[in-house]
């Protein structure tokens, strides 16, 4: 149908709409099968069909691609319902109304956003979950046909630009043909398009053209949406990105919790956060609160084999002495070792302390290396955190007895069991509320903060930048296909024979991959039977060994392979699709930039330390965060290869207005707010100085997104909910900040995320498919209830950050 006779043949629908089909009378017995979805599919929900007498019935979960399929029985008109998320991530209910013709023994019915307002409209409330009886009573086929008259009347502009055909203007839940995110009118209007349910607010175009047409549940309806708001949708719909987002900048620091870095956030009024003040942990003073016991640390008996749940043996009284582990001299570049950090009392209340009443959170005055105070590092490591959490963090009191009586690893030099080498440092937290952290305090006050992103994996750095380029884990292989390890690198974290819990065979020197696919294996066992317990799968080939725990790449920064063995500490070159390759393959530029990749990011540093510029490199060159250095693929690929780069580069990219589409930006290792080597303080003035250039070029700035993480959580304390995804992960909570002109304003975001919501991002802003058939990028996004806003009832299920912009 062309265009123009669109209006035209809309009318007539319209009209006849008014007249009425004859629905059925009496019970009719109907098979009804749709899709839930708008943007995106509705994975993993019930589906429930009320009938005009109130009575329920209720489909299994819809599928991957939304999909549901239910039989029938009663009186129509019926209302379909079903739990999803808004697009703020809030809990709400999606809705359709189904009015049955006589005979009719099959249809189809679609339930999203746009029939959802029809419904709405029809019923004059907003329904929390399936209709009461009282409202199905009060609804008729009149009521139905009229409400989506209206709808469509309002969003005629709309579907004439999207030549959405009349018939589905008319009843949207009818697209036979319909997939959330395919090529086709209704899902590609579906993809940019906008809809706050609660409010019946449906935002349309965007920047100067953008509009806001409102459609409530009762009461008076907007005119129709502007011809300029609909042809700017259009526009984006035929369009590279599917909002006005045309730069991503994702910024990855290192090693904070987001109670250890936001533990005292006090969020802007009607916000809510989740974090060691809001329960009352601690006072904003950051002195012991009301509900201190909640994060008391316990001791456990001595173990005999590997258990997630070790007994307990009553409380600590105080918390050990924080350790010096890591803590780098400035001087010497040397790290400490497991001593106490005198700084620190000896006899710190049980539960979480505020670094600052003991240590500046900056030196004043200083600048570069001195200006950082730096503290013990934790240990982070897979088994350990396994067990510090219980998988789930709902009991919170087994981080300091495990890291205390594992440390880092029998395979690690100058830890033993006699000397584990870790305290209670990992209990200490940064105050906001007192002012430290004032940077991040200000851009969450200003942009858009998560209280509830992860870590992907369980542990350490590599696995987690590993997964941010990859949403997966890298294995033991010789050309791509699985084969053995040495030995000495398999992880065995049965606690060693005359030891409280020192694993046997567990370090940065040895144990570090795992045949988790095998129950047989040390330490597997209890990981899968809590996944089994929770029916979430282990993503665990057979016979492949991952890799758990931080080894270097295959590939040293220049492509040079690096050996492999019983005494090399890397692993091999991995096969696993790269979001580097799919971003290529798209035609959409990208770049990794890494901290001390090009030598003038070390120049200044070599020539005042007095170091040559190869060694500043060595010391300031995150290689295990550069994970594209790992993939076979893009190392022996020259275009591909080209995209990995230095600071310099991102530095020059920005002041020649060739910054890539998608950017991900690591820092030295000394800005990186590692702990032992760097602080929250450098990390800070590396995201003051990013943010600076960013934001000082106004054609850049107005359409970018920049995402701030950390890899993970470093071992430190946190009270966040833990999602099983797979065997591998997630892992405890970290900060994510959104900065960009499109972000909420001030807002906690409390969808569920992981690294591989990233991904998601970039996936669903450029169209891009999922990056290989077990990546978790497949995962739906979550859908909770207001009684539990931070557990997807849908899981495993992870986010792609959407809610934290307002398009």
């Amino acid at each position: 149908m062309k265009r123009s006779l669109l209006p035209m043949a809309l009318m007539l629908a319209l009209t006849a709409c008014h007249h009425d089909t004859p629905s059925a009378t009496g019970k009719v017995h109907v098979t009804l099968d749709g899709v839930v979805g708008g943007a995106v599919p509705v994975a993993g929900v019930p589906v429930t069909v009320t009938d005009h007498a109130g009575q329920h019935t209720v489909s299994a979960v819809t599928d991957a691609r939304g999909h549901y399929s239910l039989v029938v029985e009663g009186s129509g008109p019926f209302v379909l319902t079903a739990p999803a998320a808004g697009g703020d991530g809030a809990p709400v209910t999606w809705s359709a109304a189904f009015v049955p013709t006589a005979g009719q023994m099959q249809a189809v019915a679609n339930i999203n956003p746009v029939t959802a307002l029809v419904t709405q409209r029809a019923l004059g409330v907003v329904p929390q979950g399936a209709p009461a009886t009282a409202q199905m009573v009060g609804l008729t086929d009149a009521r139905v046909a009229t409400a989506a008259k209206e709808v469509a009347g309002v969003l005629a502009p709309l579907y004439a630009a999207f030549q959405v055909p009349a018939a589905q203007a008319v009843d949207p839940a009818v697209a036979a043909d319909f997939q959330a995110g395919a090529d086709t009118p209704l899902a590609r209007l579906l993809s940019v398009v906008h809809f706050d349910l609660p409010e019946g607010a449906v935002s349309v175009g965007s920047d100067a053209d953008r509009a806001v047409v409102s459609i409530p549940a009762h009461g008076t309806l907007s005119a129709a949406v502007p011809t300029t708001a609909a042809t700017s949708a259009l526009a984006l719909a035929n369009g590279p990105t599917t909002t006005p987002i045309q730069h991503v900048i994702v910024v990855i620091g290192e090693n904070q919790t987001f109670d250890g870095l936001f533990g005292g956030y006090a969020p802007p009024k009607g916000q809510t956060v989740n974090n060691l003040l809001s329960e009352g942990i601690i006072n904003a003073d950051g002195t012991p609160g009301p509900n201190f016991a909640l994060a008391a640390q316990s001791q456990a008996k001595p173990q005999t084999g590997y258990t997630l749940q070790p007994e307990r043996a009553g409380a600590y009284a105080t918390l050990p002495q924080p350790q010096q582990i890591g803590e780098m001299n400035p001087v010497t570049f040397q790290a400490a070792g497991g001593l106490p950090d005198k700084r620190f009392p000896a006899d710190l209340p049980n539960g979480p302390f505020q670094i600052t009443r003991y240590v500046p959170y900056i030196n004043a005055g200083k600048s570069g290396l001195d200006a950082a105070v730096r503290t013990g590092d934790p240990v982070h490591r897979f088994f350990q955190m396994w067990q510090q959490t219980g998988g789930d963090n709902h009991k919170l009191d087994m981080f300091t007895w495990v890291a205390d009586s594992t440390g880092q690893g029998g395979d690690t030099k100058g830890v033993s069991p006699a000397n584990p080498s870790q305290g209670g440092e990992l209990m200490g937290f940064m105050n906001m509320s007192a002012g430290d952290a004032p940077l991040f305090d200000a851009l969450a006050k200003q942009y858009a903060l998560s209280d509830n992103y992860h870590q992907s994996i369980m542990g350490g750095t590599g696995d987690n930048f590993f997964a941010i380029a990859t949403a997966d884990v890298p294995f033991f292989n010789r050309d791509g296909k699985p084969v053995m390890p040495p030995a000495n690198q398999i992880e065995n974290p049965e606690p060693m024979p005359g030891t409280d819990n020192f694993y046997t065979r567990d370090g940065y020197e040895g144990g570090s991959y795992v045949n988790c696919a095998d129950p047989k294996q040390p330490g597997v066992a209890p990981i899968l039977a809590f996944l089994a317990e929770r029916h979430v799968p282990s993503k665990c080939a057979p016979d492949t060994y991952y890799l758990v725990n931080n080894y270097n790449p295959g590939y040293d920064m220049d492509g040079k392979p690096q050996p492999i063995g019983p005494d090399n500490y890397n692993y091999p070159p991995q096969t696993v699709p790269t979001i580097a390759e799919a971003l290529a393959k798209k035609g959409v530029s990208w770049k990794w930039y890494t901290g001390g990749r090009d030598a003038a990011d070390v120049a200044a540093e070599a020539a005042a330390y007095h170091v040559s510029v190869a060694k500043a490199q060595m010391l300031q060159y995150n290689n295990i965060g550069d994970p594209l250095a790992a993939s076979s693929k893009v190392m022996g690929d020259p275009a591909l290869k080209s995209g990995l780069a230095g600071l310099a580069t991102f530095d020059a990219d920005i002041a020649h207005h060739t910054l890539p589409a998608v950017s991900f930006v690591v820092p030295k290792n000394l800005d990186s707010g590692h702990p032992g080597y760097s602080a929250p303080a450098s990390y800070e003035a590396f995201l003051k100085d990013l943010l600076a250039k960013v934001q000082a070029d106004p054609q850049l700035w107005a359409h970018t997104a920049v995402l701030i993480t950390t890899d993970e959580g470093g071992g430190h304390f946190d009270t966040g909910y833990i999602q099983s995804v797979d065997f591998f992960g997630d892992g405890p909570r970290i900060s994510m900040l959104a900065v960009s002109p499109y972000a909420r304003k001030g807002v906690v975001d409390h969808a569920y995320q992981d690294h591989a919501s990233i991904l998601k991002f970039i996936e669903r802003n450029w169209r891009l498919s999922p990056l290989s058939a077990r990546s978790r990028d497949n995962l739906p996004n979550p859908v909770v209830t207001p009684a539990k806003p931070y557990q997807p009832i849908n899981g495993p299920a992870v986010g792609d950050l959407m809610s934290m912009f307002q398009f």
